[in-house]
């Protein structure tokens, strides 16, 4: 590679770098070309892609970037996993990939410009993605609301049943007979008034 050639790549790794969220090394020596295809494919799906660069231009990027906590994973045949996205999905992604397939070596990475160990990618692997927590989210805000709905049929059922029980119970006293018989006579008074008048 020409020496302009290796300051370009060089400056496009830096500006790659420093646009991630987060970057995870991690050493792919035994993978099969199969293999590393279903890693990149499930990765791209999470938001993520795998490069395979030099290391020595990627460990130029790396210090020109500022990042030196990461300087000494470029070594080996090294991989580098770079997130743009929610981090979350990626980690699994290589957390699931790692678990099935022993020539792929987690190192370690950088997560918003601060080292992150092998241990913190497994934790943030077990964290739900941010769909589930915002279904959660959503669900904790609908609670109040399927209370309330819940609330407000049980006083109308409430008031209903006691409505019913009052109407029974002036039934049983005669109240409501009583009225009912006054209608009809106030009617059949009416009635002959009307004949009367004729």
């Amino acid at each position: 590679m020409v020496r302009e050639e290796k300051v370009e790549a060089v400056k496009e790794l830096e500006e790659v770098f420093k646009s991630a969220s987060t970057l995870v090394m991690a050493e792919y020596r035994g993978l099969t070309v199969s293999q590393q295809t279903q890693l990149r494919k499930d990765l791209k799906e999470a938001g993520a892609s795998f490069n395979v660069v030099k290391m020595s231009l990627a460990k130029r990027a790396a210090e020109n970037a500022g990042y030196k906590d990461i300087l000494d994973y470029f070594s080996g045949p090294t991989g580098i996993a770079v997130i743009e996205t929610d981090p979350v999905e990626a980690a699994k992604v290589l957390k699931n990939f790692s678990t099935e397939n022993e020539a792929f070596v987690v190192k370690g990475g950088l997560m918003d410009e601060e080292p992150l160990t092998i241990e913190q990618l497994n934790v943030l692997a077990s964290i739900d993605s941010r769909d589930v927590l915002l279904a959660k989210i959503a669900g904790g805000f609908n609670a109040p609301v399927t209370k309330l709905a819940g609330t407000i049929k049980g006083v109308l059922n409430k008031s209903g049943y006691a409505f019913k029980a009052l109407l029974e119970k002036k039934e049983s006293t005669g109240e409501i007979n009583s009225e009912s018989e006054e209608s009809e006579a106030s009617d059949e008074a009416k009635e002959d008034i009307k004949k009367e008048e004729e």
